[in-house]
């Protein structure tokens, strides 16, 4: 596969030159903030199994210009049927057919987005996240299937998948609670306020906060220790915290989890979210109730 908004290289760690142990996967496409579409799904469920057999044996992940990840590219996924009727002939298909092909389409990279992070967190490789900047929605739950977290001073986490129409679907509900408690964790997925580097230090949602322009260098100082380290001592170690943590992962789970994913993509709540965020305004979920939801949005904001 031709990666467009991937960056794979391979770095050898100052303790060994030449090793070629520290892969640094780049997420790029700065000029969206690094958000997730279709597209850099499918290379990074690509690109994770192409990791798994690389001579790499730590990961960093980070994303290009200042950001890790404004979450999901709303401007191209889940978007109200009305719009995409005039994009249903990119599929060769008109009418009724035309339409299920945008559904299919839709559903699938919903299912392949969910894969791609449980093949991330079986990654025999240990795995760190270099945060810098916005890491919302997908870019949190990508954030939070890594091994180890380091972020800068300047970052801000937040879960907003509810207040915008969805609900958390990648990695989230199950693992925010054994990062930061079940309290924070029902905090974060149900209010979508964000959290910034401060506070991600001190309830454990991140292992370590710097200064900006330190972020890179820190992650390969961790890298690196981790490089001279054996090389099964420390993949079993991995294969051995995943174990105890599968019983969270139970397959049926995960098909629970996708059935709510498809059943609200179809709803005008996720239609209204979708809309309001491309017009850049509040979104209005109950009109004609009493209280202004609005208010409440922008006080999530920030």
């Amino acid at each position: 596969m031709k990666y467009r908004y991937l960056d794979w290289t391979l770095e050898s760690s100052a303790q060994n030159p030449d090793d070629n142990a520290i892969g640094i996967l780049t997420l790029n496409r700065p000029d969206h903030a690094n958000a997730i579409g279709p597209r850099m799904t499918m290379e990074l469920h690509q690109m994770v199994e192409e990791i798994r057999h690389s001579p790499a044996r730590i990961v960093i992940i980070t994303g290009a210009g200042g950001n890790f990840s404004g979450g999901g590219d709303l401007q191209v996924e889940t978007m109200p049927m009305e719009d995409q009727k005039d994009e249903w002939k990119d599929y060769g298909m008109k009418g009724e057919y035309g339409e299920m092909m945008v559904w299919f389409a839709n559903d699938y990279f919903h299912i392949i987005a969910q894969r791609m992070c449980r093949k991330l967190e079986d990654l025999p490789q240990v795995t760190i996240a270099a945060i810098d900047g916005i890491a919302v929605g997908i870019g949190l739950e990508l954030a939070v299937s890594c091994d180890l977290r380091i972020c800068s001073d300047r970052v801000r986490f937040a879960e907003i998948a509810v207040p915008a129409g969805f609900m958390s679907e990648w990695s989230a509900p199950r693992s925010l609670p054994g990062l930061i408690g079940q309290t924070k964790a029902n905090e974060m997925i149900l209010t979508g306020r964000f959290v910034e580097a401060e506070e991600a230090d001190r309830i454990g949602l991140v292992n370590k906060v710097v200064p900006a322009d330190d972020l890179l260098n820190e992650a390969r100082t961790w890298a690196g220790r981790m490089a001279t380290y054996p090389t099964l001592g420390l993949r079993y170690a991995k294969e051995t915290i995943r174990l105890y943590q599968n019983q969270s992962r139970l397959p049926e789970h995960g098909e629970v989890e996708m059935e709510r994913i498809f059943e609200i993509t179809r709803t005008p709540d996720c239609a209204e979210g979708v809309e309001a965020f491309l017009n850049k305004r509040a979104p209005v979920y109950h009109p004609g109730a009493p209280v202004d939801k609005r208010a409440a949005w922008h006080d999530n904001k920030g």
